[in-house]
């Protein structure tokens, strides 16, 4: 096995990081309405769409652990992209939710506009897997058209075509 490739023995049984990684962005929740209109409302809002995720152990454990992040460094991606995120054993696999916002919300102490939010939970044990899906997305993010496209799909199907 190489190291981007682990395997780890829990309650669920054998948890495979690599593959649930390599398709994150196609099994990520999506919301294309997100009406709060605060930093922490929108990400309250986007962990409360992942209850019933079979990746997400501890719901509220999860929320604990992006808002605790967010208060130590908020991720912004720049062109209105935040990426929320925390390393937890709230989640046994990593889960993504994808927001789109209809006006600006301020993200950290910058108050910096934005209107796309990734929100991922990461498994302590599935660092290198996270690194390289946001590595992912943000090739995706810089290819000339997809944030235009991001913010005009009119459904999910449309908005994980632009991020292929």
């Amino acid at each position: 096995m190489g190291s981007d490739f682990f395997l780890r023995q829990d309650g669920a049984g054998l948890v495979d990081c690599a593959m649930a990684a390599a398709n994150v962005t196609g099994n990520a929740l999506i919301l294309l309405g997100v009406t709060a209109t605060t930093e922490d409302g929108v990400i309250k809002e986007m962990i409360r769409s992942l209850a019933g995720c079979p990746d997400v152990r501890d719901l509220a454990g999860l929320q604990r652990a992006v808002l605790a992040r967010q208060q130590l460094q908020t991720p912004l991606l720049g062109n209105g992209v935040a990426l929320p995120h925390a390393r937890t054993a709230a989640v046994s696999n990593i889960v993504l939710a994808i927001g789109r916002c209809p006006q600006p919300v301020a993200f950290g102490p910058e108050q910096a506009p934005v209107r796309l939010v990734f929100l991922y939970g990461v498994p302590v044990h599935c660092i290198s897997e996270y690194l390289a899906a946001v590595a992912q997305l943000t090739r995706s993010l810089k290819r000339p058209g997809t944030l235009e496209a991001l913010l005009a799909a009119p459904d999910e199907a449309s908005l994980r075509t632009a991020l292929q």
